[in-house]
């Protein structure tokens, strides 16, 4: 069976190249472009990967403050924060909220991205 993946990612372009890949890699990929749709799409979609975008650009809430809704809605995924910010005390308030992973988008690029999922998380949802 193949695992599902529910993506926030507000850029456009970078949105479909994250599905694409991921897809193209063999998850069961939903894409959404606000914290309000993927909030709904977790009621509806059983994911086992949650990737959130940190920040939303003119969006109320963040990926960060996404986290302990998604954890509630679904207990056992695995949340990876994406984002363009490197400060640690971001990383530190990510896993305090429940991330299992904070990952920088300049240095993770797709391909690294489905990379990191196949040896470190495909085996942990194994």
């Amino acid at each position: 069976m193949n695992n599902k993946i529910l993506i926030l990612e507000d850029e456009e372009v970078l949105g479909r190249i994250y599905k694409k890949r991921l897809e193209k890699a063999g998850y069961v990929v939903n894409w959404c472009k606000t914290a309000e749709e993927t909030e709904l799409e977790l009621e509806h979609f059983m994911a086992d990967i949650v990737l959130l975008d940190h920040g939303i650009k003119g969006m109320e809430k963040s990926g960060l403050e996404l986290i302990p809704t998604v954890k509630e809605h679904l207990p056992n995924a695995h949340v990876i924060m994406l984002s363009n910010y490197s400060a640690e005390q971001l990383q530190t308030d990510a896993v305090y909220k429940g991330a299992d992973a904070y990952l920088i988008k300049i240095n993770t690029p797709p391909k690294v991205l489905v990379e990191y999922l196949h040896s470190h998380v495909s085996v942990i949802l194994k």
